[in-house]
């Protein structure tokens, strides 16, 4: 059995699939368990915690848990999950991998912004996740944020705690947060909001730039952050990874195809919670369990 993703929900599903007897390979992209996790600012809902803990001392937990279990995590970026006879195939950057159950816990991927020069510049000014942004500018001053969801309100707080002086730029006229996580990003002094705001262009040089337009008034501002902060939204991985298979995202999801079981954000199709990946991945690893021992 092969799980991919190493997240909340693959965490799950490996250790209880360990516990009815069967050791699995999980695989992540970074090597290591955590997934999406890491970049929370603080999570305080998940049911058993002493107290509040932040992303990357919840991923901290994760893999103690798994080594509790002996159970390691293999680096692969999985390329697409294909079916050889009774058997898939799992393609990654280091070779094809074969099992006759597979369980898909690997996430969501990054909406992009549609901009010039965006895909040139990731990784270097441009990020979609707020732990890479960091890993490259570790005291960032200034940082534009883009989006009104929870994943933005949430990663411009972690940025406030950084030391960066953060501008959220929002293009409805409201967040679409709501609750403790969006009164607390309106409380804090390091974050300013922009409604009915675009992030209409970027470019390198001489300076990274980025062009706003509020589109209430049509006026123009030209800001030269040190990072640029994309938070539109996230999909499934799912649909890309299983395009060979020739079978619908959503028939997958039905389990209308033997052996491979989705679980987690890459089921949901977008940012769910920790609670409901963790039980979707025990749910995935009792059925894919069933399946090898009935076959």
């Amino acid at each position: 059995m092969i799980i991919v993703g190493a997240g909340p929900a693959g965490t799950a599903a490996a250790v209880q699939c360990h516990r009815l007897g069967f050791t699995p390979l999980l695989l992540d992209r970074a090597g290591l368990a955590g997934g999406l996790v890491e970049n929370a600012y603080s999570i305080e809902n998940y049911p058993g915690l002493p107290r509040p803990l932040s992303g990357p001392g919840f991923a901290e937990s994760l893999r103690a848990h798994l080594e509790r279990f002996g159970l390691p995590v293999d680096r692969a970026e999985v390329a697409r999950i294909m079916r050889n006879g009774e058997r898939f195939s799992v393609k990654h950057d280091g070779g094809d991998l074969h099992a006759r159950a597979v369980i898909l816990a690997s996430g969501t991927e990054p909406d992009r912004a549609d901009l010039a020069g965006e895909n040139e510049l990731e990784g270097e000014q441009v990020f979609y996740e707020v732990r890479c942004l960091l890993r490259r500018h570790p005291k960032p001053r200034d940082v534009i944020v883009v989006g009104g969801g929870e994943a933005a309100c949430d990663y411009a707080l972690t940025l406030a705690a950084a030391g960066a002086s953060v501008h959220l730029v929002v293009r409805s006229d409201s967040l679409k947060a709501r609750g403790k996580l969006a009164c607390a990003m309106e409380q804090s002094s390091a974050i300013r909001v922009s409604y009915e705001t675009r992030c209409e262009r970027i470019t390198a040089s001489p300076l990274f730039t980025v062009r706003l337009r509020n589109s209430a008034t049509g006026s123009v501002m030209d800001q030269s952050p040190d990072a640029l902060l994309v938070a539109v939204g996230r999909r499934s991985t799912g649909p890309r990874l299983l395009e060979p298979l020739g079978v619908p995202m959503a028939d997958c999801v039905a389990g209308l195809l033997p052996g491979l079981f989705i679980a987690g954000d890459a089921r949901i199709g977008s940012l769910g919670q920790i609670g409901m990946a963790v039980g979707d991945g025990i749910r995935a690893a009792a059925a894919a369990v069933a399946f090898l021992e009935n076959r």
